[in-house]
């Protein structure tokens, strides 16, 4: 194939969800069990001193799946979340609310 070049093309969608009330319910439990995660991790990585993300991942994967019940694609975005947060600041610890966002601590 010299000289043909094929291109990706991405599409993002914002769509609104609809949920009823035991799927709101759902989402809002397990957002509040990911942003508790994700302060799991912080911790860890800020007493470890480790902020990338296969260091958290080393410190606190088997233990976040185990405690928060989270699948392995959530417990993973949630250490990156938390490698992501630190990338940018590494003079305090991190919290994360349950509503998703991060501040420092």
């Amino acid at each position: 194939m010299n000289g043909i070049f094929i291109d990706n093309m991405y599409l993002t969608l914002k769509v609104k969800l609809n949920p009823d009330k035991e799927q709101h319910d759902k989402l809002l439990t397990t957002m509040k069990k990911f942003n508790e995660a994700c302060n799991y991790a912080s911790e860890a990585a800020w007493h470890n001193k480790k902020f990338g993300k296969t260091g958290i991942q080393k410190l606190t994967y088997y233990d976040i799946r185990q405690e928060f019940g989270l699948s392995a694609q959530l417990t993973v975005r949630a250490i990156a979340k938390v490698a992501e947060s630190y990338s940018n600041d590494r003079k305090t610890m991190h919290k994360h609310c349950t509503q998703g966002s991060c501040q420092p601590s």
